[in-house]
Order: C-alpha cells, then structure tokens, then sequence
C-alpha cells in the first residue's frame, strides 16, 4: 500500500519543538542577565528582556531567512555560518546561566571557566547585531542597488568631462559666442520700451570668439595703474 508524501505536519511539530526549546533557552538567559541589574532598575531591566526576546527570534529567523531569502550561494554560506555561531552563543549562554542559577538558589560549586564567561555572555546581543546587519549588507538586491548606483554615477561623470571637452573646443565658443550673440538681441528688443528700428534692425552674429577692438585696448592700456610710479 502506497502512502502519500506528506512532510507537512513533521515540519509543523519540528517547528513547534524548535520555538519552545528557544523559549526555554531564551528564559535561561533572560533570568541570568537580570542579576546584574538592581530590583528597582525597570527600565534596564525591561530593556535586557526585550533584549533577550530578541536574541532567541533571531534563532527562528535564521532557519526561515536560509529556508525562503537567502538563495545566493555567497548569502547563503554567511549566513549558515551565522547560524550556526547564534546556537553556538545560544548553547554556552543557557548552559552558564544554568550553572549561575544553580549557585545562587541551590548551594552549587560554578567551575571557574564558568564564571570567567559570564561577562562575555552579553555579547551575544552585539554579535546578533552584527550578524544580521551582514547578512542584510550581503544581500545580492543590495549589491545590484549599488553597481545601478555606481554606473549612474559613472555616466554622470563622464557626461561632465564631455561637456567640458565641448566647452573648450572651437564648435563650443562658436555655440557659446551664437548663444551670446541671440540673447544680447533679446535683451536689445526687450528694452526697447516701444521704439521702432530706423531701418534695418541690427542683428547680432558670431561665429567665431569676440575680438576686442584697437581702440578698446589702448583705453585699457591707459586705465591700468602705472606699475613705475617715482617716489
């Protein structure tokens, strides 16, 4: 008799035992790091709760982040290794704060290595932090953002240095001195408060950069100040 595959209630009752297991590892920790804070210290108190929450859903949202996100070959070997470094926290936190429970309310020796990690038991919030702010860096959409970002930004620059280019070769004075040349004759008909021409209008037209006149230079040659003045 053939039976169906049918992995779904498996995966529900795993699932199941895996969050409660978290639960109880999460209790643990959380139980272990408000000893180091005073009764009435609620607001710290609340904050290292919260805190201890949060670590044991990043347990779950590793498993659910490897299952449907992070397909990328890459993406997906970091953040198996942060993974498994989150049990790893997980597993030496729960088994220390067991020990530091057990001395406290049952009379127990802690062993020395215990007691020189119960500092450093915090830094499983840091290490949290920092593992899923990679994983969100190694995100391979956030890599095509970036390259979409650097391309346009290259072509930005190179559309600058060509513009540049145009400006200082004899087509762009040529445009520039057109452009000039047009708008000092629409500047000449806006002011010219409802006169009309005497004959032909003048027209303004370059095609070549400005010259300055003889004249013009020998009056500025006779404005600028006189570098030999006798004292």
């Amino acid at each position: 008799m053939n039976t169906k595959y049918n992995p779904q209630p498996a995966k529900i009752f795993a699932g199941v035992v895996y969050v409660g297991v978290v639960m109880a590892a999460s209790t643990l920790y959380i139980s272990f790091v408000l000893q180091a804070f005073p009764a009435d210290a609620y607001l710290s108190r609340a904050i290292m709760t919260l805190a201890g929450i949060l670590i044991g859903a990043s347990a779950i949202a590793f498993p659910v982040a490897l299952h449907s996100w992070t397909i990328e070959r890459n993406h997906h070997a970091w953040t198996t290794g942060f993974y498994y470094g989150e049990i790893l926290f997980l597993a030496m936190n729960t088994v220390v704060a067991f020990m530091s429970l057990l001395s406290r309310n049952a009379g127990y020796a802690t062993p020395a290595w215990a007691i020189m990690f119960e500092p450093f038991s915090i830094m499983a919030i840091i290490y949290t932090l920092a593992a899923w702010g990679t994983v969100f860096i190694l995100d391979p959409e956030h890599k095509r953002t970036q390259m979409d970002r650097q391309l346009k930004d290259d072509f930005e620059t190179e559309v600058a240095k060509k513009r540049l280019e145009f400006v200082r070769s004899v087509e762009g004075e040529n445009a520039i001195a057109a452009f000039a040349s047009t708008d000092i004759q629409n500047l000449l008909a806006n002011r010219g408060n409802g006169k009309t021409h005497f004959g032909a209008p003048l027209e303004v037209t370059a095609n070549k950069p400005f010259e300055v006149k003889q004249a013009d230079v020998e009056l500025l040659a006779e404005l600028q100040p006189r570098t030999n003045i006798p004292k």
